[in-house]
């Protein structure tokens, strides 16, 4: 009985151990911030080629409204086609500035981006789906606008903040080779089951 107690107790100080070993480690790598490896520790994606790309035409239509958060926002779903074309003799690499603008007074309520691929002389047709986060007492009917960005945006990894934590390094390293759909990933938002859409 004695020598079983004995075990229980060395079994009980290993996972102890263990713990508090681990723990530590975990806590320190996610303090330690280190540049991050999509943008390079710059906080910003510089779009290529953009110089020659105009939209040539954006249509939207709203696919549903929805409180989120308590009732804290509220979220609209848009469905966005665009149609862009790139004069110049390369391949366009880079960003478009989507608005939600009121339709009456043409207030910008939000905006968000996407990424687009242009090949060089040549124009592209686009339909994706944006959600775009206003107040809560919006209402009325909306449109969206977009702009090409001919610079760049901040990095959605980093935030713009150009470092992210030591123990989010390599998962954010393995993304770099499909950066152009992970940043086409907008607001990240989970909608409440109890909420329906307006309509």
């Amino acid at each position: 009985m004695t020598l079983g107690s004995g075990k229980n107790r060395l079994k009980i100080k290993g996972k102890f151990l263990a713990f508090f070993s681990i723990m530590p480690l975990l806590l320190a790598t996610a303090l330690i911030r280190v540049p991050c490896p999509i943008c390079g520790g710059s906080g910003s994606v510089s779009s290529t080629g953009m110089e020659g790309v105009r939209i040539s035409k954006i249509e939207s239509s709203t696919q549903s409204t929805s409180l989120q958060a308590c009732a804290n926002y509220r979220l609209y779903n848009m469905e966005i086609t665009m149609t862009l074309f790139n004069s110049g003799t390369r391949d366009a690499d880079g960003f478009i500035d989507l608005y939600l603008l009121n339709y009456s007074t043409g207030t910008i309520l939000d905006n968000e981006f996407t990424v687009e691929i242009i090949p060089a002389e040549t124009e592209i047709t686009d339909t994706f789906n944006s959600y775009f986060k206003v107040e809560v007492d919006t209402t009325g009917p909306v449109t969206v606008t977009a702009a090409v960005e001919k610079s760049g945006v901040a990095c959605k990894a980093c935030n713009g903040a150009g470092k992210v934590a030591l123990n989010a390094w390599p998962f954010y390293n393995s993304m770099k080779a499909n950066f152009t759909e992970t940043q086409r990933i907008f607001k990240p938002y989970v909608a409440p089951v109890f909420i329906q859409p307006e309509h």
